[in-house]
């Protein structure tokens, strides 16, 4: 069976030298492709999670936390369309947030941040290992989803924009 794999707070950037090209280049023998830049992977051939698990481990040059998620939930997600009628633009995107367990508690959704004035996140809804929600640009900062999902859930959270989970879709439906 397939797999997703989610690195959580890989930094591709500074302290941290890492290449998820040349990450997934060394995992070839598991079919292993490289979505973005952030640590995202789809494993084609059949290998089981903590097969994968160890296998990153060995090559990471750093410890971080990942989520590996069996690749028919993404493809069930992305075929369900939790933003179906939303109209997104540079100023209003889709997230979803892949749990690293499962969640302590789920306040009363929908749940926006900052909680008084325009939000910025809002955390629509928890479908399985999934938390789901849209992000607003406001002139006041960047606020990213994980932070809101991790402190609403109680769980640690990797976030992916709603349009990477396509890209992620398509990948599995081509091998």
């Amino acid at each position: 069976m397939a797999h997703v794999v989610f690195l959580r707070a890989a930094n591709v950037g500074g302290k941290n030298v890492f290449r998820p090209a040349q990450l997934a280049t060394s995992l070839a023998h598991l079919g292993t492709v490289n979505i973005g830049a952030a640590g995202t992977f789809v494993v084609r051939e059949k290998a089981s999670a903590a097969a994968i698990r160890r296998e990153l481990v060995k090559r990471l040059p750093f410890e971080c936390q990942m989520a590996i998620r069996p690749a028919r939930e993404i493809l069930d997600l992305v075929r369900r369309d939790p933003f179906v009628g939303v109209r997104f633009s540079r100023d209003l995107r889709g997230w979803v947030a892949v749990l690293g367990g499962k969640p302590k508690a789920v306040p009363t959704l929908p749940l926006g941040f900052p909680k008084t004035g325009t939000w910025s996140v809002r955390l629509e809804r928890v479908d399985g290992a999934f938390a789901i929600g849209l992000w607003q640009r406001r002139p006041s900062g960047f606020v990213f989803p994980s932070n809101v999902v991790e402190d609403a859930l109680g769980v640690p959270a990797t976030t992916r924009w709603w349009e990477t989970f396509g890209r992620i879709a398509a990948v599995i439906e081509s091998s």
